[in-house]
């Protein structure tokens, strides 16, 4: 459900504000939201299946997951691996208004490309977990971030700004994205403890949610003081130190792995 409402969001509500502007768009968009919840109401509690927990069973706890080395790797892991795309993810709609496509053509692009991308974006990611891992997947993921990137960058540069190329960039970039989402959570997986998977799980995720916030208006802030092509530069510098970053960190990840078993 949050992803549909993304797309409706990042689409038919720009669509709308194009053609029937702000005050309808608003209307049209609450109307769907209670559409789309509407279901909740005929949820039954009583229902839910309840499943006893022994007092002998380790109590999950946030302290717990806190104390663990893997943890505090995992979360730095998840800010750098996501800094580079989450800090220009949402430059996408105001550089392609900026470059006078319409709004109606930037709802359709981003409700269309956002679901071709997702769709691709997802199985690739998994083929490239189920055949190279999750380690090796997210380091391919990351080196091909970082060239598209640079050509992101390059075509800016260049005045390479036809409306196919930019679709086609972005949507390829998107995809990276979706991909790189598939192989980090992947990865993270590993380092959940199987006492408390949820809560270690839920902390990598909501660094996700964090970092996405914070670089999102940061991408926007630097592209209004120094521009669209030198914010994709800084993104590309920030992919491949990323890249060279996510060595070391693994290396802290194998040591506390290794710990562990010799503890065990």
């Amino acid at each position: 459900m949050p992803n549909i409402g993304l797309v409706l969001g990042g689409s038919v509500f720009v669509s709308l504000y194009g053609v029937l502007g702000w005050r309808i768009g608003c209307f049209v968009m609450a109307f769907i939201v209670l559409s789309l919840t509407a279901s909740m109401l005929f949820y039954n509690q009583e229902n839910r299946e309840v499943f006893p927990v022994s007092p002998q069973e380790l109590r999950p706890g946030l302290l717990n997951a806190l104390r663990r080395g893997e943890i505090w790797c995992g979360i730095v892991l998840t800010i750098m691996y996501e800094m580079s795309g989450r800090l220009v993810q949402g430059l996408t709609g105001p550089f392609l208004i900026d470059q006078s496509i319409s709004l109606n053509a930037v709802g359709v692009f981003n409700g269309i490309g956002g679901v071709v991308s997702g769709l691709c974006g997802t199985i690739a990611g998994g083929m490239m977990v189920s055949r190279a891992g999750a380690k090796n997947a997210m380091y391919m993921i990351a080196i091909c971030h970082a060239v598209l990137l640079a050509v992101i960058f390059s075509s800016i540069k260049l005045h390479f700004l036809s409306t196919p190329i930019l679709f086609s960039l972005f949507v390829c970039e998107a995809t990276l994205m979706a991909s790189s989402f598939v192989a980090s959570y992947s990865r993270f997986m590993i380092l959940t403890s199987p006492y408390q998977p949820g809560i270690d799980f839920t902390l990598f995720q909501s660094t996700s949610a964090i970092a996405a916030a914070i670089l999102g208006v940061t991408g926007s802030v630097m592209a209004e003081k120094i521009g669209y092509d030198k914010v994709f530069l800084f993104s590309v510098l920030l992919s491949i130190e990323n890249i060279v970053l996510m060595s070391l960190i693994n290396y802290f990840i194998g040591k506390y792995n290794y710990v562990i078993m010799y503890l065990y």
